[in-house]
């Protein structure tokens, strides 16, 4: 039986979930993810969670398990920049995001097997240097960047554009992994992590 069911394909957020010694059954799902009018980022994220929580454990049934569901968003001078469509998209995302601070929220639902549930959600400062032509044009060679908030990832070779983060470096990657945990453990009234049970 696995520990958690995790509503989501990311691999970094398997990843990040692996460190706790978690055994996971991944179950994504499928949700329409268009932001409702004048929506915050803070209150799509959390709103998109707790969807893909709630579909996942409809489609997984019964779980004796908890479920857990996230969102991150990429927020400059309060516009959301999505995951990139095309190379075209994905350079001008990077024109804005050069020599500037951006946001990075993450919301994230958990649902306990007995029908309590936590949902919040966590803000992180990213801070990228001035970035040259040639950069932007050697990184997009890469494809790391597809399927990405913002078409970066902070832990692949987009890191070194990064001067400075302030607040969850786990959060840019898609899960602020301290508040999670916490909230996991007290949720289900689990040992401290990692879990080698």
């Amino acid at each position: 039986m696995p520990d958690l069911l995790l509503a989501s394909a990311s691999p970094r957020r398997r990843l990040l979930l692996g460190y706790l010694g978690l055994e996971l059954s991944v179950l994504p799902a499928s949700i329409d993810e268009t932001p409702l009018s004048d929506e915050s980022p803070e209150a799509l994220v959390k709103r998109l969670s707790g969807l893909k929580a709630r579909a996942s454990l409809q489609r997984y049934g019964t779980a004796p398990i908890p479920v857990l569901a996230a969102d991150t968003v990429v927020v400059l001078d309060g516009h959301i920049l999505g995951k990139p469509s095309d190379k075209d998209h994905a350079l001008k995302m990077w024109y804005r995001l050069a020599g500037n601070v951006h946001t990075v929220t993450t919301g994230y639902t958990i649902l306990a097997p007995d029908g309590r549930s936590v949902s919040r959600c966590v803000t992180s400062e990213v801070e990228f240097k001035h970035l040259s032509d040639e950069e932007l044009h050697a990184y997009l060679k890469t494809d790391e960047w597809r399927d990405k908030a913002g078409g970066y990832a902070v832990q692949g070779m987009s890191g070194m554009w990064i001067k400075s983060i302030r607040g969850s470096y786990t959060n840019v990657m898609g899960l602020p992994l301290a508040e999670v945990s916490d909230d996991l453990r007290a949720l289900m009234n689990w040992p401290a992590f990692p879990w080698t049970e």
